[in-house]
């Protein structure tokens, strides 16, 4: 395969000067001369937007830096979209980031390198209170085949890290990220392989998505995520909440979770999308405050006349969590949490958040697992094997009576924070299978282990 380097066609790896121009003759050059690689040697480029092409593998050599500019004006400009928009701004704007791809066949980024995106915000706000002064992606990907993101550490990213839109055949392993929002997001991906990464996030680690912003409903589906470790302000492993389409044939499995905010493993259709075929099994979870959200919703953001969704053929096998319940340190969520310099989370301090009881701040928030369906759509074929819960506890006093109405939007707390099982509150599931299931807490608490509410095994 041909190499070309990135410094032949002009760019200066001193660390100021801006390469954009030059890699991107250099990725125009290698397609049209029948593909190859574009490498980075030693030293430091300062980058903003570079489009992918076909048959272009951008190489970053072991000592090669890429600093993303530091001005967020020398991005592309996010795209004009005339479709309708349903899902998260994150999720609708590609060009607005490092690497795009749309419509690219056979690409790759890997190395040995480093991306360090210098934690480059909207300040002005350009974007949009929808946005929340975000600033680039590091790699966006819309409708790409045979692609590969391997052996890179990337940095300070301020919106979605790895984000890729109907793609098929990805690879991404061997990545270490430590970024503001998303890590890794396949959104209506399929044949997609993710391993031996380490991730930390403030927002959610691995997130699984089906929006439309494909102009379309489609569907995550063949993908298989193992030997991984999630360090997360919000979620470790989650599906939605963008969930239009629906998610089919997933395997997870060797996953470590630590110290993570809100839920190890997130599990939600709210918009109606259908979640056929999900196991997850060998997690271990170590200061994770609610370790397993399992929810229907209907919050339907989408075309109208969609069904509510459905979840059906779940299982979670081999899953501890433990404690000490401890302060950690942890990526900041989002801009505002930056400029506060926001570095430590205390599990038991969630900060401010609307929830069931009232409550908008608290000392003790520490949230109840739940496994819940509706009424009209009950979750199908739930099974929990060998999962063991030690919890930090303490509650004495709880309100037994849990609403019907959640949330519009899914996060564990959606029926209040402190449910009346200390464990796990199943409700509204048509087939519940739990095979050696335990509970125990750090303190003396009140409440059952479970407790289970219109649930048929």
């Amino acid at each position: 395969m041909k190499r070309y380097s990135v410094e032949a066609f002009g760019a200066v790896a001193d660390g100021k000067t801006l390469c954009t121009q030059a890699v991107q003759k250099a990725v125009d050059f290698c397609h049209e001369n029948g593909g190859g690689i574009v490498e980075f040697g030693v030293g430091r480029y300062v980058l903003s937007t570079v489009f992918l092409k076909n048959n272009v593998h951008i190489y970053l050599s072991e000592g090669a830096e890429i600093l993303g500019s530091l001005s967020f004006y020398d991005y592309a400009q996010q795209e004009q979209i005339d479709y309708p928009i349903y899902q998260d701004a994150s999720h609708t704007y590609f060009d607005l980031s490092m690497f795009v791809g749309r419509n690219c066949e056979n690409v790759s980024i890997t190395g040995k390198g480093r991306i360090d995106m210098r934690s480059v915000w909207d300040e002005d706000g350009v974007r949009g209170e929808a946005i929340k002064h975000r600033g680039p992606k590091c790699i966006a990907l819309k409708e790409c085949k045979n692609v590969e993101i391997s052996g890179l550490e990337i940095v300070n990213v301020t919106d979605l890290a790895v984000y890729f839109a109907g793609c098929e055949n990805v690879d991404i392993y061997n990545l270490t990220l430590k970024v503001y929002i998303d890590g890794i997001s396949p959104d209506n991906s399929k044949n997609v392989r993710i391993h031996d990464c380490d991730v930390e996030t403030g927002d959610d680690g691995i997130v699984f998505k089906s929006s439309y912003t494909l102009n379309r409903l489609d569907i995550c589906k063949d993908i298989h995520v193992w030997d991984c470790k999630i360090k997360s302000r919000c979620n470790a492993l989650k599906f939605g909440t963008e969930t239009n389409g629906g998610f089919e044939n997933i395997l997870i499995e060797n996953v470590e979770i630590k110290d993570t905010r809100i839920t190890g493993i997130s599990i939600e259709s709210v918009d109606g999308a259908v979640i056929d075929g999900v196991t997850i099994r060998n997690v271990k979870m170590q200061n994770v405050n609610a370790p397993i959200f399992v929810h229907v919703g209907k919050r339907m953001r989408g075309p109208s006349g969609r069904a509510i969704g459905k979840i059906k053929n779940i299982t979670l096998e081999n899953i501890t969590a433990a404690g000490p319940y401890e302060e950690y340190e942890i990526m900041p969520w989002n801009y505002f949490s930056y400029k506060a310099n926001d570095t430590r989370q205390n599990p038991k301090v969630f900060g401010v958040a609307e929830s069931f009881d009232g409550t908008k701040e608290a000392e003790d928030w520490q949230m109840t697992s739940n496994i819940c369906g509706l009424q009209e759509s009950p979750l199908e074929n739930i099974t929990l094997r060998n999962v063991h819960l030690k919890l930090d506890g303490g509650v004495q006093e709880y309100n037994r009576n849990v609403p019907e109405d959640a949330q519009d939007y899914p996060e564990v707390y959606v029926y209040g924070r402190i449910l009346p099982a200390k464990g796990i509150y199943f409700r509204h599931i048509d087939g519940l299978i739990l095979e050696n299931v335990t509970v125990d807490t750090y303190r003396p608490d009140a409440r059952e282990d479970f407790v289970f509410d219109d649930v048929r095994k």
